[in-house]
């Protein structure tokens, strides 16, 4: 891509901006994704879909810092995206974190205050407690880093450059539930209660992506902690099996399937968090 083409790249309007990008992506990506999904179509891949997939991510942040550079003249690309040093990501994601598990937490202690369900230590079936929450650690922190980068760190900051913040926010928000939804059919429908609280969840995020950490400078470090300390709470509850509902009340209430993001209570809580976000955020100064 020579300097002219990359130029006029930053006066396109934002969603073509994000096109291009993608298929720029795509077209890296592609030339090594097909073997793999050859090889995977034919069982000879461990893991199936999993490599292809990863690589779609590793090509995705190999593009980004290059499309920063070019198209935006940015040098330090990197900190535009959010990360903006280890002490404040690592305070940021401690804060986070924190948010994270107590709103799971109260949320627990409403359900059993209420009645509205039990708790079961011994609930994790032969998996140890432990085990269900290292790993739960791990993965948690790994679709927070992932998908915070991607929505958070690239797509809002692209809209935004174009679109009002409150605009460019509302659209990432939007792309972020739709993205959890790209299944089967089967699948897109027993999910659909949860679109309301992915959509909420995207717009908190959203709002912890814009706590300062300095002067005039947001990083990734709260919505990464945030995300992670929320998907590792449902993690531990519903994989360690640890709340057990009593039925005092419909399943829409406290979550149908389980998850408190299909839920009246969830969302409730969630829209508490938000709101208490939103006030440290830069848009309450």
């Amino acid at each position: 891509m020579n300097k002219l083409a990359s130029a006029q790249l930053a006066t396109y309007p934002p969603l073509l901006r994000v096109l291009v990008f993608l298929l720029i992506v795509v077209a890296f990506w592609l030339p090594g994704a097909l073997p793999l999904y050859w090889l995977a179509g034919r069982g000879l891949l461990p893991g199936g879909d999993l490599l292809p997939t990863a690589l779609l991510y590793v090509v995705f942040l190999l593009v980004l810092p290059q499309w920063e550079r070019r198209v935006r003249g940015e040098r330090q690309p990197w900190t535009k995206v959010g990360f903006v040093g280890r002490r404040a990501l690592a305070n940021g994601m401690a804060v986070g974190v924190m948010l994270g598990t107590v709103s799971l937490g109260l949320l627990v202690v409403v359900q059993l205050a209420l009645g509205w369900a039990t708790l079961d230590p011994d609930g994790s079936r032969g998996l140890g407690l432990v085990q269900v929450a290292l790993v739960g650690a791990i993965a948690s922190t790994a679709v927070g880093w992932s998908e915070e980068v991607l929505f958070r760190g690239w797509l809002l900051r692209e809209l935004e450059q174009g679109w009002s913040p409150g605009l460019a926010l509302g659209a990432t928000s939007l792309i972020f539930a739709i993205a959890h939804f790209i299944k089967p059919l089967d699948a897109i429908l027993a999910l659909l209660p949860q679109f309301a609280g992915l959509l909420l969840l995207g717009l908190v995020l959203g709002w912890a992506r814009r706590i300062p950490v300095g002067p005039d400078k947001t990083g990734l470090g709260h919505p990464v902690g945030l995300h992670a300390g929320l998907v590792w709470g449902y993690y531990l509850l519903s994989v360690g099996n640890l709340l057990q509902p009593t039925g005092a009340v419909p399943d829409w209430v406290t979550g149908i399937d389980g998850n408190p993001l299909a839920g009246l209570l969830g969302l409730t809580l969630l829209a508490g968090l938000g709101l208490l976000i939103f006030r440290r955020s830069r848009w309450a100064k």
